[in-house]
Formats: C-alpha cells, sequence, structure tokens
C-alpha cells in the first residue's frame, strides 16, 4: 500500500510538466507559474473545508506553527529556491540537483528520528540519483551548466523537499491531514507572493476561461491529490524509502514528454529508468546470507 501511494503522489507530480508548459507558452513565468499552483490550491482546500468540516480551520497555536513552517520551508521556499536555481544553472542542472533530495532525507532522518543508514539505503540512494542523472542528461556530463549561486540554490532547493518526509513524519498528534495542506499551501503563497504581482498575474489568468479551469486543474491533481497520497503513504513506509520511490516523479515526467511531445526515449534513458526502479525495491529485498549454503551452488 505504502508503495502505491508514493508511485501515485509521483505520478502526479510527474504530470505538472503538461500545465507548465501549457502556461509558460501563454506567457507566464516560473514564479507566476508556482504561485497559481499553490494559490489554486489553497482555494480549493478552503471551500472543500469550508463545506466539510470547518472546524479543520481550527488549530492550537503550536500545531499552526507546524503547519505554516511547512509550507515556508517545503512549499514557498523550496519554490523560490528550485525555480532560482533554474534561472542561473538551466533545467537540466536544476533537476540534477533537486534529485539529490534523499540524500538529505537520509540525513534528516539520521538526525531528528534516529533512524540507522543501512549499506542498502546508500546503495538505492546511489542508484536513484545515477537513475535520474542519465534520464535528465541523456547520459552527457554536458548538459551540466555550472554556477556557484545556482548550485547552492539548487542543493537549497533538494534540502527543503528533502525535509517534507521527515514533517509528515513527525506531525503533531491531532493535526488532520486536510488541515496541514491548507495551511501550508496558504503560507507557501504567501512566501512565493513578492516575487510577482499576484493581481495582475490573476487578472491575466482570469481572462481565459480554459486557462481557469486549468489552473483548478493544477491546484488539485499535481498538488493537492499527490500531497494528500504522500502524507498516506509515510504511515507505510519509512521517509527515507519513501523519499527515494518518490523521484519515480522522472519516469512519469519522460514518459509523458515521449507520448505527448515526441521527446527522444533512447537505451541510456530507459536503463536510467531501470535503475530508479531497482533503486526503489532494494530497500524491500531481504537476503538472509546466513542461511545460504553456497557450498551446494552449482555454475
Amino acid at each position: 500500500m505504502g508503495y502505491i501511494l508514493v508511485i501515485l503522489a509521483a505520478t502526479f507530480w510527474g504530470s505538472l510538466g503538461v500545465v507548465v508548459t501549457y502556461l509558460k507558452d501563454a506567457g507566464f513565468n516560473s514564479y507566476e507559474i508556482s504561485f497559481f499552483r499553490l494559490f489554486f490550491a489553497t482555494i480549493l482546500m478552503f471551500v472543500y473545508i469550508l463545506f466539510s468540516d470547518r472546524e479543520k480551520f481550527i488549530i492550537g497555536g503550536k500545531k499552526l506553527i507546524f503547519c505554516l513552517l511547512v509550507g515556508v520551508i517545503s512549499q514557498g521556499l523550496f519554490n523560490l529556491f528550485y525555480f532560482g536555481s533554474i534561472v542561473r544553472v538551466g533545467i537540466t542542472t536544476g533537476v540534477i540537483l533537486l534529485y539529490t533530495a534523499p540524500i538529505f532525507t537520509m540525513l534528516f532522518a539520521k538526525i531528528f528520528n534516529g533512524t540507522i543508514l543501512t549499506k542498502t539505503n546508500i546503495i538505492s540512494i546511489v542508484l536513484c540519483f545515477t537513475g535520474c542523472f542519465l534520464i535528465v542528461t541523456n547520459g552527457s556530463i554536458n548538459n551540466f551548466v555550472g554556477d556557484t549561486v545556482g548550485i547552492v540554490l539548487g542543493i537549497l532547493a533538494a534540502m527543503s523537499y528533502g525535509i517534507l518526509p521527515i514533517f509528515n513524519k513527525n506531525i503533531p498528534k491531532g493535526i488532520d491531514p486536510y488541515t496541514l495542506m491548507f495551511y501550508s499551501f496558504l503560507a507557501g503563497v504567501l512566501v512565493v507572493s513578492p516575487q510577482i504581482n499576484p493581481l495582475e498575474s490573476l487578472g491575466t489568468l482570469f481572462q481565459d476561461r480554459s486557462m481557469i479551469i486549468l489552473g483548478l486543474g493544477f491546484g488539485f491533481v499535481p498538488t493537492i491529490l499527490s500531497h494528500l497520497f504522500f502524507l498516506k503513504a509515510i504511515k507505510y513506509l519509512d521517509p527515507i524509502r519513501v523519499s527515494i520511490i518518490a523521484n519515480f516523479e522522472v519516469m512519469v515526467a519522460s514518459s509523458i514528454g515521449f507520448f505527448v511531445y515526441g521527446e527522444g526515449l533512447g537505451v541510456i534513458k530507459i536503463g536510467g529508468m531501470i535503475l530508479i526502479i531497482i533503486a526503489s525495491t532494494l530497500p524491500s529485498i531481504k537476503i538472509n546470507y546466513k542461511n545460504m549454503n553456497f557450498k551446494n551452488w552449482s555454475f
């Protein structure tokens, strides 16, 4: 169940590229797109809670601080760091840096949860990152662009994304998942808003009815649903494994690029996908070496 939930979350996250491409073609910049995603997700969560259970709006001081902290770091700052990195070093390098997130999840799990780091986890992270690198760069290091500030921003984005599973694992008792998402999305909106003119951007978007529908879908499918599945998955799997499996997103994005936009999908990218699958399943494979009788093996 945990694997299914993470893969569903990663699948919805991987579909972001379709909406982002459409909005970019319409003339919106990266910060506006990030704002639209969080804004519409906040509106949808507000409407849902308003008509389902208004008591979910009520939350204590410390719990509210926790929700806002999640939003500021893993929603607001993540978007600022990630898109800031892309502006300086390009999409390819920015994405590569983002997919170092499982490394930071592993470190945060050790620091905050006292998780014992196993060789299997380390090998899985190496395989996962290698697979992502192959898919994003098609195996060519020449696609990696160096810029000190851009690289630092990319690493900070990976850190703010990598700590999300730790937040989800340590949610204080009494916080409803929908409450957490509403206030975290809201905090993200407040962090991203100063980078743009929200009223002007929304005014431009609202001129086209199809854009409004697109915005609502943007806030619902790759934002609300993906985060909801991600929150549920943490009940079944440890944060490190969740973070590794979540990189299934890059496989989805690459597949969409192939089937929807006709982008190339050669042997190297397929090899990267296989590495991600191996990395995702490796932590669940338990081998009892002590009970293996190698003397009886024949080749």
